[in-house]
């Protein structure tokens, strides 16, 4: 059973403007305010945004324990300041005049780098790490990983708005973040060597800082031990974050046990990831066996059959089976938000998403019988 830690990225909205807090005071009163429990929390990209990082974790419970006493400390600490905080993976609103970066070096160093992308880069992400032994099973479970990487992106989808309006994308995130210099699903890696290679070759670069500024959606961590996904957008609740996570887990794990040899290309699986950032769930997706476009539930359920090995070792199915069921049957946080938004508008689905943060009834996974 591999540990595992989980970054979430939410966003701090005014009451009354429905707009992304800029109140440089109220924001560090927020950030001082809140409790990390054992994590760690901090300003993020913009002023508005913040990020925790869980500590270790080894199962689905100390996930969910993590998650949920963040969001409720965070949950607190913003409403007595006239702030909605919510886990949206874009603004819904935004002001027309751009946003200055918050304070730090590395974030001003890419507003120079790109000041158009990195004006309005209200998007708010999660990230998963999942410990490996060394560098080579890193890779196994990287490669292995790639091919997943689309029906990750369309499970997690839930930033379909964007300046007032529908942008038509179940996950209009993913589509802001193809902006930047090194994105998408990266090639199958023949080995050690050849990965290495290409980060150098890379670095050679004068716009590629360092080997942080791949933002490849499934990469080796720079800073950590780990295999890290990215693609996913940060979700409305934490039954939802956990199901995910748990699912990359489980994925990671069976990649380095059980590599795969078929080697998508990269061409292909970015297709499949804008398929999925367009469509979410509602659509078709790309089969990474036969590389032609299925019922996205399809796909779910193959993600689900190769992760079951590692599933069934950590006792996860249930869960994970669960919660996969109620993003399919009920909706990822892309099509919540539509309804939402539909009905009340934009300050009603921010009630809505402030409400969901630690909402606590959706959070209970259902401990069925697993299908057949």
């Amino acid at each position: 059973m591999s540990e595992f830690g989980i970054e979430e990225e939410f966003l701090l909205v005014d009451r009354h403007s429905l707009l992304p807090a800029r109140s440089k005071s109220s924001l560090q009163e927020v950030e001082d305010a809140v409790s990390p429990n054992s994590g760690e929390a901090c300003a993020e990209w913009l002023p508005g945004q913040i990020e925790f990082a869980t500590p270790v974790l080894t199962t689905a419970d100390e996930a969910v324990e993590s998650l949920h006493a963040f969001r409720r400390s965070l949950s607190t600490a913003s409403r007595v300041r006239d702030l909605f905080a919510v886990g949206l993976g874009t603004a819904p609103q935004i002001s027309g005049a751009p946003a200055g970066v918050s304070d730090g070096s590395r974030y001003r160093e890419f507003a120079d780098l790109a000041p158009g992308i990195a004006a309005d880069q209200y998007v708010n992400g999660m990230h998963v790490h999942v410990d490996i032994p060394d560098r080579e099973a890193g890779l196994r479970a990287l490669n292995g990983l790639r091919r997943w990487i689309p029906v990750l992106t369309a499970l997690s989808a839930n930033s379909p708005l964007w300046r007032g309006a529908d942008s038509g994308f179940a996950s209009w995130r993913s589509i802001h973040y193809r902006r930047w210099v090194v994105f998408g699903i990266p090639p199958h890696f023949h080995d050690l060597d050849d990965y290495d290679a290409q980060i150098a070759a890379a670095l050679r670069s004068d716009v590629v800082f360092d080997e942080a500024t791949l933002g490849w959606l499934v990469r080796l961590s720079p800073t950590h031990r780990t295999v890290e996904v990215r693609t996913c957008d940060v979700q409305l609740d934490t039954a939802a974050t956990v199901t995910i996570a748990l699912l990359i887990r489980a994925l990671a794990d069976v990649a380095m046990d059980d590599p795969d040899t078929d080697a998508v290309p990269a061409n292909l699986l970015n297709i499949a990831h804008w398929q999925a950032a367009r469509f979410g769930l509602t659509g078709m997706l790309m089969d990474p066996d036969t590389h032609t476009s299925v019922p996205a539930a399809k796909v779910v359920r193959k993600a689900f059959q190769r992760a079951r090995p590692a599933l069934t070792r950590t006792q996860d199915i249930p869960h994970v089976h669960q919660g996969l069921r109620r993003l399919v049957n009920q909706g990822t946080g892309s099509e919540k938000q539509r309804r939402i938004a539909a009905r009340k508008g934009v300050g009603g689905l921010l009630e809505y998403a402030a409400h969901r943060l630690t909402d606590s009834s959706q959070d209970v996974f259902e401990q069925s019988p697993m299908a057949p």
